[in-house]
């Protein structure tokens, strides 16, 4: 096949996709918005049933979300900084942020991930990061007393997947969150706003999808307008295809308008005008006859 020909089947397999996207967009859109929905109140009772059982107020919802981000900022700094602090605090750190990664890419492995080339790329970023995690315990032991140690046969079980328990670290506060249970908030609180976030552009697409075959429908009836004393044949096709787009859009707006339900105030109306379209009789065949 040449290239010519390869070109013009892409293209039309492009047009034959798109046409297909446009006739189902509305039904794929309202469908979307449903789920992400059902998934917002899912996850938002779940952030509550956290919070419970954490006992965190909404300010310190705040505030352990505030520190999660600036201790991921600190790991950031130092991976990149080859001087970067081989004090405690900056040991400290290092250990609980090479911890917590191995343990998030040990739990998304599979769920997250369905190629083996990636996995296997996932693999490999997990055995460097695990071995530099007992690097750094290794030197931070070197640095404090006997009985401040980490025992590193504890937190390799901890990874081993059998226990779901995260060490205490021994620079912690017995009784205060560690940055794995802030961290843990911290991914709720984010998955709740990326889901609000998604459900508000959904909404957004549908007003657009709207406005969209609203201005087709005035361009076809301005051509309407100005091809109406001239070639029948072409106005006939322009009539033809304005009450196309015209019942197109009362199909898309009343499935938008179910799967919104009360915020569908944002998607346009019909016109009595754009409703006058559909009765205006096609004098084309009497005009033969």
């Amino acid at each position: 096949m040449s290239k010519a020909a390869r070109v013009d089947m892409l293209t039309l397999h492009a047009v034959g996709w798109n046409h297909k996207k446009n006739g189902a967009l509305h039904q794929a859109l309202s469908t979307r918005y449903v789920k992400t929905c059902q998934r917002l109140i899912d996850e938002t009772a779940r952030l509550a049933e956290l919070q419970t059982q954490l006992q965190c107020s909404d300010e310190t919802v705040s505030q352990w979300t505030s520190g999660v981000k600036e201790w991921a900022a600190d790991e950031t700094l130092q991976k990149s900084d080859p001087t970067a602090d081989t004090t405690h605090t900056g040991l400290q750190q290092s250990i609980g942020g090479l911890y917590l990664s191995v343990r998030q890419r040990k739990q998304t492995l599979y769920r997250q991930n369905d190629s083996s080339k990636i996995r296997h790329g996932l693999r490999r970023k997990m055995a460097e990061e695990k071995k530099a995690l007992f690097q750094e315990i290794q030197n931070y032991n070197l640095l404090v007393q006997a009985s401040a140690t980490i025992d590193a046969a504890m937190v390799e079980h901890s990874l081993t997947g059998e226990s779901t328990v995260s060490p205490i670290w021994p620079w912690e506060v017995p009784g205060s969150a560690n940055i794995t249970i802030k961290k843990q908030l911290h991914d709720q609180v984010m998955l709740t706003m990326r889901l609000q976030e998604e459900k508000n552009v959904l909404v957004l697409e549908m007003a657009q999808h709207c406005t969209w075959l609203q201005n087709l429908a005035v361009v076809l009836r301005n051509k309407v307008a100005e091809d109406d004393t001239g070639s029948e044949g072409l106005c006939c096709l322009l009539r033809k295809r304005l009450s196309e787009v015209l019942d197109k859009f009362e199909v898309v707006l009343q499935q938008y308008k179910t799967a919104l339900g009360p915020e569908a105030s944002v998607l346009p109306h019909v016109e009595e005008e754009e409703r006058s379209d559909r009765s205006i009789p096609d004098t084309s065949e009497d005009e033969e006859d």
